[in-house]
């Protein structure tokens, strides 16, 4: 911030020099006032004090400082401190904003859904539940998280959320029932024998049901039907996608096919 009385001091005292003018940041004004005091300079010392053109920039000088010293400090401040007034209102501004602004916003559910795409792609799948429970907890209603998260713990092998969180996204409104036979992320729920009784209910898990009575021994037991031979086939075919997904070992594809083919 330019001062006034100081710019006055200056004009008074070095003023035919252009001081002043460099001090409120003229400086082309300020080269101009030198250089027109060396000239005056330079006609008085050639015409040996006859002609005293010095004595015109000093005018100059004088004239100035009374000015500066008669202004009003808001006409010199308007004048001259436009720019220092600009950032002192902006160090103002910065320091009014700081209470309202300078927390870190806490992260929406779009941040956290995004987080949970990007660990899922590169395979880190409890960073990506993680994620996906955290964008789930802002918007719960959202079906395509609960498609995800279905996604992500039936590559877990977590079946009981992974059944839980797909019948949730379809109550939710997610209708692509392709993308639920044919994602190959969800290739480790279909292969469990209780996703078909679960997708022929609509997508829900049957309800919990009281235990059979035990056998009548006055009644021959009723043995149980064998599943159709097209149903194992499918099963099989499962268990082979889950192979080639890299979701079961050999070994145990092999022990599973022998249980299917045991029922049969």
């Amino acid at each position: 911030m330019k001062n006034k009385f100081v710019a006055g001091i200056i004009a008074l005292l070095l003023g035919m020099f252009g001081a002043h003018r460099f001090y409120l940041g003229q400086r082309g004004l300020g080269i101009a006032y030198f250089l027109l005091a060396m000239f005056s300079i330079g006609l008085t010392a050639a015409s040996d004090g006859d002609a005293p053109f010095v004595l015109l920039p000093m005018l100059i000088g004088l004239i100035d400082a009374v000015l500066f010293f008669a202004m009003p400090k808001a006409d010199f401040d308007e004048k001259y401190n436009k720019a220092g007034r600009r950032q002192q209102y902006r160090g103002e501004w910065e320091g009014y904003r700081e209470p309202l602004y300078g927390a870190p916003a806490p992260p929406a559910y779009k941040d956290y859904k995004r987080s949970g795409i990007k660990n899922f792609r590169e395979y880190r799948f409890e960073d990506a539940a993680e994620d996906f429970e955290l964008a789930l907890e802002r918007s719960p209603g959202d079906p395509t998280l609960h498609f995800n998260l279905a996604c992500t713990y039936s590559m877990l092998k977590d079946a009981e959320n992974a059944f839980y969180h797909l019948e949730q996204a379809v109550e939710c409104g997610f209708n692509k029932p392709d993308k639920i036979h044919q994602h190959d992320a969800l290739a480790f729920l279909r292969g469990l024998p209780t996703f078909q009784p679960f997708a022929n209910n609509g997508y829900r898990r049957p309800a919990a049901q009281l235990p059979p009575p035990g056998p009548n021994i006055l009644e021959e037991t009723a043995k149980p039907a064998k599943p159709a031979a097209a149903n194992i086939l499918d099963q099989i075919a499962e268990l082979g996608k889950l192979m080639e997904l890299g979701i079961l070992t050999e070994e145990e594809f092999t022990r599973q096919k022998q249980k299917l083919l045991e029922r049969s």
